[in-house]
C-alpha cells in the first residue's frame, strides 16, 4: 500500500505543471551580474513610488493576505533617480509583470536597481531571475559599481 501511495504521488507530481520560476545557474554573484547587465534592456536605480497590484491576475491568486498590496507589490510605479543602460524618455515608469511566480516584488519607499527589459507589447519589465536588488544590499551594490566602471 506505500509503495502505490508513493507511485501515485511520484507520477502526480511528475505530470503536472510545476509553477517554480527556473533561474539560470552562474558560477559567482559577479559573473551573474555582469551576465544580467549586459543582457539587459535597460538597467536603472529607481525608487518605488505606488504599486497598482489587485490581489488577482487572471488565475493567479497574488496573495492571500489582503494587506499585502500596502507594503509593495509586483506592478509597482517608479520613480527613476538613475539611467546606467539604455534610453528612457521619462522619469516616472510602470514595471509591467509577468504575473507568475517568476514576477518580482517591490517594497513601496525602497530603492533599487533593476535589469529590466522592454516586452513585446513594448511594456517595461523584470522579474526575479533578472537580478534585481535593494540598494541595501551592500554585496550587490559593490559589485554593481565595479561593474559599472568597465
Amino acid at each position: 500500500m506505500k509503495r502505490l501511495s508513493l507511485i501515485i504521488i511520484l507520477t502526480i507530481a511528475i505530470v503536472t505543471n510545476s509553477y517554480a520560476c527556473r533561474c539560470d545557474l552562474y558560477s559567482s554573484l559577479d559573473t551573474f551580474m555582469k551576465e544580467r547587465f549586459q543582457a539587459s534592456d535597460f538597467v536603472i536605480s529607481a525608487k518605488v513610488e505606488s504599486v497598482r497590484d489587485s490581489l488577482t491576475k487572471g488565475d493567479y491568486v497574488m496573495s492571500s493576505d489582503p494587506m499585502y498590496w500596502r507594503e509593495g507589490g509586483y506592478n509597482p510605479i517608479l520613480k527613476v533617480t538613475n539611467v546606467y543602460k539604455g534610453e528612457l524618455k521619462t522619469d516616472i515608469i510602470e514595471i509591467t509583470p509577468r504575473w507568475s511566480n517568476c514576477s518580482q516584488y517591490f517594497k513601496t519607499g525602497d530603492t533599487y536597481i533593476i535589469f529590466g527589459y522592454v516586452n513585446n507589447k513594448g511594456e517595461f519589465a523584470t522579474d526575479v531571475c533578472s537580478g534585481n536588488f535593494s540598494i541595501t544590499n551592500k554585496e550587490r551594490l559593490k559589485i554593481f559599481r565595479k561593474i559599472r566602471k568597465k
